[in-house]
């Protein structure tokens, strides 16, 4: 009996809980080393305990919880109860803690009635914690946003223009606690700045122009096409425009790129009067609502596309040293204008200039020199000036732009720099396009861009079916008669001589000559 219960006294002594035995009076006649260490008795004092009253140790006047837990050891010592627990917190200075009492009467032995356990419950109420602290915010987030995500994209989705759509997005953003602002900003290449189209805000200045590169949210979104938080503006220097919008408080900003495909529209942003408002789901909303906002504008992009004969005309300036055409111009202090390229069998391009206060044959000589073209010949010589060809593999700027559909219609070198005009269709992304460009040629600026009305579609469906009739051969003897002045008169260059530029026989080249004629005169003539 004795070893029996030395065994018991030692395997409580090994639990991670406090426990003690005590009388039906509350007279403790046993505690475990757990219940010992919590209580601040060392190992050389055990037993210090035992004797002492644990009901009279209970402040039942001012602690409701010592009440509670009194009140039920008496209902398990009178067997109204076989078990009582109890969930009460033990807060210390340093710390939260919580336990669970859980009292339990003993079988008939003479030496005791009730066992008392405290078990740390601290990590427990620490998740219930954190998890109605979620369930709260999650019920805050969605009263804010209730209905948010159906109503924009229900109308974004029916509106008629892009302006619509923008004004339509910042207004239901700025109808939610605590956003004081919500707008739309885009990049202007020309004056290259970043500024604001649509707003809705409590404040704001319309009339700001932030410059690219600059460290800002907006900014930066619209550069990288990523999306920008901010969640503390007081740990940031804000620009101006921000500062307005939050209405000189502290908050947060949120900007996210208003992107489809590899076409960027703008950048929508959104601020709020609270640091870290913007949580995971908060963000993840509002990046929907950025990719519907972008769908829709692309949609009413490609409707007005659809039915507009608009293109977009760039011209740029480039200084870039490398560029044959404004090598050659810079050297001999002349001008050479563009007039078109033709693709040879062997894939390489001819491009045909003009050139003009310069000894053409000085050109081609120095042309013929450089490692970037194949071959340079002059074509003619006129009052106005010398067409001049130089074949190389690929021309510049003009190969490099093609794959995206961007027309090169006229390149004019001169004075040290040159001037590019390019087309492209209204859905291209024009910056883009000028990035592309000034990875290959930093001194890239852009001097203008425009919308205009397309070029006939009649011309341009004459032109094409022409082109279908014609083999290469036929429209390269063509091409080269029409620019050489072959049919001027008098004429300014011989058959023989454009044969030989083609390095074939006088009567081949006026056999493909004869053909082509007739089946440009076919297609103008036949009904």
């Amino acid at each position: 009996m004795i070893q029996r219960d030395s065994l018991a006294r030692h395997t409580l002594d090994t639990l991670p809980f406090n426990i003690a035995v005590m009388d039906d009076e509350g007279t403790i006649l046993f505690t475990n080393r757990a219940w010992d260490e919590f209580a601040g008795v060392g190992p050389n004092e055990r037993g210090e305990l035992v004797g002492v009253n644990y009901f009279e140790s209970m402040d039942t006047d001012s602690d409701e919880y010592a009440k509670q837990a009194l009140d039920g050891l008496f209902a398990v010592i009178d067997g109204d109860r076989e078990v009582f627990t109890l969930e009460y917190p033990c807060h210390s200075p340093n710390e939260k803690r919580w336990f669970l009492m859980r009292a339990a009467p003993l079988p008939d032995h003479d030496e005791g009635s009730l066992v008392v356990a405290h078990i740390d419950i601290t990590q427990r109420k620490l998740a219930e914690i954190r998890a109605r602290k979620q369930r709260r915010e999650l019920e805050h987030l969605v009263s804010r946003i209730d209905g948010l995500v159906e109503g924009v994209m229900e109308e974004v989705l029916l509106a008629d223009s892009r302006d619509e759509i923008e004004q339509t997005v910042c207004e239901k953003l700025f109808g939610v606690d605590p956003y004081v602002c919500a707008w739309v900003g885009q990049v202007d290449l020309r004056t290259e700045t970043f500024s604001p189209t649509t707003a809705a805000c409590e404040a704001f200045e319309n009339d700001v122009e932030l410059p690219l590169g600059a460290d800002d949210p907006a900014v930066r979104a619209a550069e990288t096409g990523e999306a920008q938080i901010i969640q503390d503006t007081t740990e940031v220097d804000l620009a101006d425009i921000h500062q307005t919008t939050l209405l000189g408080e502290p908050g947060a900003i949120a900007s996210f790129p208003l992107v489809y495909g590899e076409t960027r529209y703008g950048v929508l942003t959104v601020a709020a009067t609270e640091a870290e408002a913007f949580d995971e789901r908060e963000l993840a909303v509002l990046n929907v609502l950025a990719r519907a906002a972008s769908t829709a504008i692309n949609a009413i992009e490609g409707r007005r596309i659809l039915t507009s004969d608009s293109v977009i005309e760039v011209e740029v300036q480039l200084r870039d040293e490398g560029l044959v055409f404004g090598d050659l111009a810079r050297e001999f202090d002349a001008t050479l204008s563009y007039e078109g390229s033709l693709y040879e069998d062997d894939d390489s391009v001819t491009m045909l200039f003009v050139v003009e206060d310069a000894d053409p044959e000085a050109v081609v000589a120095a042309a013929s020199e450089r490692d970037d073209v194949n071959a340079a010949t002059q074509v003619s010589e006129g009052e106005d000036g010398s067409v001049v060809e130089m074949t190389v593999d690929e021309p510049p700027v003009v190969s490099a732009l093609a794959e995206r559909g961007v027309e090169t219609t006229d390149i004019t070198a001169a004075g040290g720099q040159v001037e590019i005009t390019l087309e492209m269709p209204a859905s291209a992304d024009t910056r883009a396009v000028i990035e592309q460009l000034t990875d290959l040629y930093p001194s890239t600026d852009l001097l203008t861009r425009r919308e205009r009305e397309r070029r006939e579609q009649t011309k341009q469906e004459l032109v094409a079916d022409i082109e279908d009739r014609l083999t290469d051969r036929q429209r390269l003897a063509l091409q080269k008669a029409y620019l050489g002045g072959f049919f001027d008169w008098p004429r300014n260059i011989s058959g023989e001589d454009l044969a030989e530029s083609m390095d074939i026989s006088p009567s081949t080249y006026h056999q493909h000559l004869r053909a082509a004629e007739r089946k440009v005169l076919a297609t103008l003539f036949e009904e």
